[in-house]
C-alpha cells in the first residue's frame, strides 16, 4: 500500500503535480543555446498547456543588464501557456554584473551591454529556427518579448542600429511585445524591419523614458549620458508610417509598468492572435489608470 501511494505520488510529479494542492505547473526544461567563452546560455521551455494555439513567445528577462533571472519569469510563462502558448525565457550575458546601468557608467559600457543581449537574442532566436522540428515550434508563429532591459534588448535587436549598413533586417518574429522599453536610434525604425508591436509604459517611467529623454534622465555632463527613444516616440514614427503598432500608456505610472506582463495577459492574447490572424492594430495610443 506504501509503495502504490509512493508511485502514485512520484507519477504526480511527473506530471507536474495535477491535482495535488500547492503543486505548480510541470518544471520547463533547460536548453543550452550557446556557449561564448565562459558562459553557457539556456533557455527555459515552457510547454503548452491543455490545447495548443501553434504559438511561440520568446522571453528576456529585465534587470539593467546587471542582474535578473529567468526562473522570476514563471507567473508570466504559464499564464502563456494556459492559454496555449509555448514560450522560452532566455538567460543571456550580463556584461555589467555587479556593476551599474546608472548615470556614473560610462556610456560606451553601456552600449556593450546593449550590444551583448542583442547577440544573445539573436543566438537564441536562431537556435530555435533550427531546432524547431524538434521542439514544436511554428517559425511562422514566434514572437519576441521582453521586460525593461529585456524590452530593449528585444526591440534594438528588432531595429539593431549595430547591424552593417545594407544588410538586410532579419524578419525572424510576427510581432513584438515590449514593457517600458525603448530604441537607441531611431533612424533603425525602417519598413523592411518593422513588425507589429505592443508596447506598455508608464508616462512617468522613472528609468526608461515614455518619450525622448536620456536614459534614467542623466545630464549631458553624467558619464552615462544616453539618448533613448521610448514607447510614445516609436508610436508617433508608426502613426507617421501607417505602420501596426498598440501602445498602452499609463498615466502617472511609473517602472512598475515593465512588470505588466504578469497580469495583462488578455491584451498580449489578443494582439497576437489578431497578428496572426493577419489583423494586426492600426496605430493606436490606448489611455489607461
Amino acid at each position: 500500500m506504501k509503495r502504490a501511494r509512493i508511485l502514485s505520488f512520484l507519477l504526480w510529479a511527473l506530471l507536474g503535480g495535477a491535482g495535488l494542492p500547492g503543486w505548480s505547473q510541470a518544471q520547463p526544461a533547460t536548453l543550452t543555446y550557446a556557449v561564448k567563452g565562459a558562459d553557457t546560455l539556456w533557455m527555459h521551455h515552457y510547454a503548452p498547456q491543455g490545447a495548443a494555439n501553434g504559438m511561440t513567445v520568446v522571453f528576456v528577462h529585465g534587470g539593467a543588464f546587471t542582474g535578473g533571472d529567468p526562473v522570476n519569469q514563471k507567473p508570466f510563462a504559464e499564464g502563456m501557456t494556459q492559454r496555449g502558448y509555448r514560450v522560452f525565457v532566455l538567460k543571456y550575458r550580463l556584461y555589467l554584473k555587479g556593476k551599474s546601468f546608472g548615470c556614473e557608467t560610462a556610456t560606451p559600457e553601456k552600449l556593450t551591454a546593449i550590444k551583448t543581449a542583442i547577440e544573445d537574442v539573436d543566438d537564441a532566436g536562431a537556435y530555435l529556427v533550427q531546432h524547431a522540428r524538434t521542439l514544436g515550434v511554428d517559425t511562422s508563429r514566434m514572437f519576441l518579448a521582453g521586460s525593461s532591459a529585456g524590452a530593449e534588448a528585444v526591440l534594438n535587436a528588432v531595429f539593431n542600429s549595430y547591424r552593417p549598413k545594407g544588410a538586410a533586417p532579419q524578419r525572424r518574429y510576427r510581432g513584438v511585445l515590449a514593457f517600458a522599453g525603448a530604441v537607441l536610434d531611431i533612424n533603425a525604425l525602417t519598413k523592411e524591419a518593422w513588425v507589429p508591436l505592443l508596447l506598455m509604459h508608464g508616462t512617468r517611467d522613472q528609468l526608461v523614458p515614455y518619450g525622448t529623454a536620456a536614459h534614467r534622465f542623466c545630464r549631458a555632463g553624467d558619464a552615462g549620458w544616453l539618448m533613448m527613444f521610448g514607447s510614445h516616440t516609436i508610436l508617433l514614427e508608426a502613426r507617421r508610417k501607417g505602420w501596426p503598432a498598440v501602445l498602452y500608456a499609463y498615466e502617472g505610472g511609473g517602472h512598475e509598468v515593465s512588470n505588466y506582463m504578469f497580469r495583462r495577459f488578455h491584451e498580449m492574447d489578443n494582439f497576437m492572435q489578431a497578428v496572426v490572424a493577419q489583423k494586426p492594430p492600426a496605430p493606436a495610443l490606448i489611455t489607461c489608470k
